[in-house]
C-alpha cells in the first residue's frame, strides 16, 4: 500500500521530519493522511515540540495529505528538495506543534 516513516529524530532543528508515499491504487483512502496523523501524535506526546513535513510545491495530494493530518503550512523552501536527474526543486514546509 505505501510507507510512512518518523526521521530525523533529535537531529534536525525543525523537530522529527514524517515522509510517506502510497502506491497509485492506494492513494486517496485516507491511509497516508490517517498514519501521518498517527505518528506525530506519537512523536508530540513523546516530547517532539514540533514535528515537519515537506512537499514538492507542485505536489497538491502530499499538501493535502498534509492538511488532513493537521499539519499547517509555514511557508516555501526554495531550492530544498533535489531530485534523482540532479535537478532541484522547492518544498512546501508543514508543521505540527504541540496543543495543535
Amino acid at each position: 500500500m505505501g510507507s510512512t516513516g518518523l526521521h530525523r529524530i533529535g537531529q534536525h532543528p525543525l523537530g522529527p521530519e514524517i515522509g510517506y508515499w502510497m502506491a497509485a491504487e492506494a492513494r486517496g483512502r485516507g491511509y497516508a493522511a490517517e498514519t501521518t496523523h498517527a505518528l506525530a501524535e506519537w512523536a508530540i506526546g513523546l516530547g517532539a515540540p514540533r514535528v515537519y513535513l515537506v512537499a514538492d510545491v507542485g505536489n497538491r495530494g502530499s499538501q493535502a495529505v498534509a492538511r488532513r493530518a493537521g499539519f499547517a503550512q509555514e511557508g516555501v523552501l526554495r531550492s530544498y528538495l533535489r531530485y534523482r536527474d540532479g535537478s532541484r526543486g522547492d518544498a512546501a514546509l508543514f508543521a505540527r506543534v504541540a496543543g495543535d
